[in-house]
């Protein structure tokens, strides 16, 4: 019976699907851009300045700006996937899905951790000043509580910043990522990845 058929699938409002594809695909193509620059900014100034050079302190300010701009495009995309109507999703897996959110909770994550394992205040687009997360009263309260330096709080964002985080886990589910998509595009013969880089409505 087609009633049984369908009894597991989840029926998504067909309504405003064209809203749903713009917003999310350019999100989509905007954050993908943010993450390049991140890195080579990142990488720069690792591999290409000393801590001398006027250019690695420039990199380091696009790098902040640009890890701003990937918390913005990281919580609108969420918001998108969220809240906005779309088609009935294409047979993807739960599991896909789940790495989906994983992705965008470590994009997050990322710049939470990198705020509060700096010690400097942040220039944010030359204009406004963010205050050092030590500088903020929940950081003393915290040393307090925790009964523990404030450095030796700071400490382990900054090393999941720097190491665990942008060096192992992102790559990881970026590179998996990719793989699911170019698995849609030449195993199952899909329109996922032409439909992930276009902004026409399905």
């Amino acid at each position: 019976m087609p009633a049984s058929r369908d009894r597991n699938v989840t029926h998504v409002p067909d309504v405003h699907p064209a809203r749903h594809a713009l917003t999310s695909r350019a999100l989509h193509a905007l954050l993908a851009l943010t993450i390049g620059l991140l890195y080579l900014s990142a990488y720069g100034r690792k591999w290409a300045t000393t801590q001398l050079e006027a250019a690695n302190w420039y990199l380091l300010v696009a790098h902040i700006n640009l890890g701003l701009l990937s918390v913005a495009l990281s919580l609108g995309l969420l918001m998108a996937h969220l809240w906005l109507p779309r088609p009935a999703p294409q047979g993807l897996p739960r599991v896909t899905r789940l790495a989906h959110r994983g992705l965008l909770a470590l994009l997050l994550a990322l710049p939470v951790a990198a705020y509060v394992g700096t010690g400097f205040d942040l220039k944010v687009l030359g204009q406004w000043t963010l205050p050092s997360f030590q500088r903020l009263p929940v950081a003393d309260w915290l040393s307090d509580l925790l009964a523990q330096p404030l450095i030796s709080l700071m400490d382990p964002f900054a090393r999941f910043h720097k190491e665990w985080g942008a060096d192992l886990l992102l790559p990881v589910l970026l590179a998996g990522h990719i793989a699911g998509a170019l698995f849609h595009h030449w195993v199952l013969k899909d329109d996922v990845l032409r439909n992930m880089w276009t902004l026409k409505s399905p």
